[in-house]
C-alpha cells in the first residue's frame, strides 16, 4: 500500500521540477546557428559514412583474396553473429568449428565476398558504365566455377542478408536495389537485370556471346539426362526458345537481318512449339511496313485560323521495327 500511495507524489514532484526547469531554461531558437550546426554535422556523418564504406570493401578485399583468408573471414562472422555474448561462448563455437569448418566451402565464400563488394560499390553510387564491366568479369567467372559453388546456402541467400552483412550492418545499404540481382549465385539473373539491357542500349554483340554460352551450357547438361524423354522434351521446347532469345537480341543490337533470319528459322523448324503461333505474330508485324497515313489526313483541310486550332493528332500505326526490336526478357 506504501507504494501505491507514494507513487503519484513522486510524479507531481517531477512533473513540477520539470516544468519549472522547462521553463527556466528555454531561450527563442537561433536558426540559424542551428542549421549552420546540422550542415557540419551532415558533412560529418557523410564523411564517417564514406571512411566505413571504404574500410567494410578493404575488410572484403583481403578476405576474398585466398581461400584460407576467406574461411577464417568466415569463422570470425559466425563467432561474432551466432556466439557472441553467449555463455560459454568459446566452448559453443569451438564444438560448432569442430563440427562445420570442415564442410565450409572457401571458392562459395569468396564468391559471395566478391559479389558483396560489387553490390556495395552500386549502392555507393557507381554508375552504370563504372559497374559494368566488373559485374561482366563477375558473372564470367562465376559462370565457369559455378559446378563448384552452386547451391551452397552462402552463394543461394540473397546478399543483403549473408553473414556478412549482417556482422558489418549494411543489409539496409544492400536491400532494394534497381535492376540488380539478390543471388551471388543467379548469373542469369544478373545478365537478365542489369547486363543485357546495357548490351542491348549499346548495341554490344557480348549479349550474343550470352547466348552462345548459355545454350552450349544448357545443351550439354541436357545432353546428361538419365532419359531420353527429358532429352526430347529439350531439344522440342526449351532449345527453340533459347534461340529465339538470341535472335530477339540480334535485333537488339541492329544485327536485324540475321535476327530476322534466324527467327524465320525457328518457325520453319518447330513449327509445333507452344509458342509458334505468337512468334509467327512477331515476325509478320517486324516486316510488315508501319501504314503510310490516310489519303484523307494528307488532305485535311488547315484550321481557319491560329486561335481555333488545336493540337495534331498523333499517327495512329504499327510500331517502327527499330521500336519493335527492344524486346524485354
Amino acid at each position: 500500500m506504501r507504494s501505491l500511495l507514494t507513487l503519484p507524489v513522486a510524479c507531481i514532484a517531477f512533473a513540477v521540477l520539470g516544468s519549472g526547469a522547462l521553463a527556466q531554461y528555454t531561450a527563442p531558437v537561433d536558426v540559424n546557428s542551428m542549421l549552420a550546426g546540422l550542415k557540419d554535422l551532415k558533412a560529418k556523418q557523410a564523411k564517417s559514412a564514406t571512411s566505413q564504406l571504404a574500410q567494410t570493401i578493404t575488410d572484403f578485399s583481403n578476405a576474398a583474396s585466398s581461400d584460407g583468408a576467406a574461411t577464417e573471414f568466415y569463422l570470425e562472422a559466425v563467432r561474432i553473429t551466432q556466439f557472441a555474448g553467449e555463455s560459454h561462448e568459446q566452448t559453443a563455437f569451438r564444438d560448432w568449428k569442430k563440427k562445420e569448418a570442415a564442410k565450409l566451402n572457401p571458392a562459395a565464400i569468396r564468391t559471395c565476398l566478391r559479389y558483396t563488394i560489387i553490390s556495395l560499390q552500386r549502392a555507393a553510387g557507381a554508375t552504370d558504365a563504372q559497374i559494368f564491366p566488373v559485374l561482366l568479369g563477375y558473372a564470367q567467372d562465376t559462370s565457369a566455377s559455378l559446378s563448384d559453388i552452386y547451391g551452397d546456402d552462402i552463394v543461394r541467400q540473397s546478399v543483403a542478408n549473408n553473414i556478412f552483412a549482417r556482422w558489418y550492418n549494411i543489409t539496409g545499404q544492400l536491400s532494394g536495389l534497381d535492376n540488380w540481382e539478390s543471388s551471388p549465385q543467379n548469373v542469369d539473373g544478373i545478365y537478365q537485370k542489369f547486363l543485357l539491357p546495357l548490351m542491348r542500349k549499346n548495341h554490344d554483340q557480348r549479349a550474343i556471346q550470352y547466348w552462345d554460352g548459355k545454350i552450349a551450357d544448357e545443351t550439354a547438361r541436357a545432353s546428361k539426362a538419365a532419359t531420353a524423354f527429358t532429352v526430347d522434351v529439350f531439344n522440342q521446347d526449351r532449345l527453340p526458345e533459347l534461340y529465339w532469345s538470341r535472335a530477339e537480341d540480334l535485333l537488339a543490337i541492329n544485327l536485324r537481318d540475321q535476327g530476322l533470319t534466324e527467327m524465320y528459322t525457328v518457325i520453319k523448324k518447330f513449327p509445333s512449339h507452344p509458342s509458334a503461333g505468337k512468334w509467327i505474330d512477331e515476325l509478320q508485324g517486324l516486316l510488315t511496313p508501319p501504314a503510310a497515313p490516310t489519303a484523307m489526313a494528307a488532305t485535311a483541310p488547315a484550321p481557319a485560323s491560329p486561335a481555333s486550332a488545336s493540337p495534331a493528332a498523333p499517327v495512329i500505326g504499327s510500331a517502327s521495327p527499330a521500336a519493335r526490336a527492344t524486346v524485354a526478357h
